[in-house]
């Protein structure tokens, strides 16, 4: 996940949580110094395919890119129809 400085004063991870019900787990963060600048996050997202299809909305609508590793490694997801994501029941 790549949120732009503009985003500085919003909770848009917080949001993922609370707005849509999704359980969030940072596993890794690459902020820049005193938390200024570009943030990039790895996440772990569960909760129902509807609830994780309104929440890529929700970052897709803010203009937040969410990439993906896979075996072509890193890539933009530009459709959340989840090829070669791995979705857990």
């Amino acid at each position: 996940l790549h949120i732009p400085p503009k985003y500085l004063q919003k909770p848009v991870i917080f949001d993922l949580s609370s707005t849509y019900n999704l359980e969030v787990n940072i596993t890794s963060a690459l902020l820049g110094e005193y938390g200024e600048g570009d943030g990039w996050f790895n996440l772990v997202l569960k909760g129902t395919e509807t609830a994780i299809k309104s929440g890529l909305n929700y970052l897709s609508e803010l203009e937040i890119e969410v990439w993906t590793n896979n075996d072509k490694g890193q890539t933009l997801i530009k459709n959340w129809d989840f090829e070669g994501w791995t979705l857990e029941d």
